[in-house]
């Protein structure tokens, strides 16, 4: 079951996420940034600092520099 799973996530193992993020528009209206945006590492990924902080990075960067309403349609 989990080979079908994995290969149906990485279209057949020819694409292999590396990071993705969600945003919850709720949450940043709510309580701002703080918990507003989840990011998921490949496992190989999530424990190098270096990449951690540029995600955070990024994410901080799309916050302060888009609409947040306007991407969430």
């Amino acid at each position: 079951m989990f080979e079908k799973l994995s290969a149906k996530l990485t279209k057949n193992f020819k694409e292999v996420p590396l990071f993705y993020v969600t945003f919850d528009l709720n949450k940043y209206k709510e309580m701002g940034k703080k918990g507003s945006c989840e990011a998921k590492l490949h496992p190989n990924l999530k424990d190098d600092e270096f990449i951690v902080e540029k995600i955070k990075t990024l994410i901080d960067h799309i916050r302060e520099n888009y609409d947040m309403e306007d991407l969430s349609k």
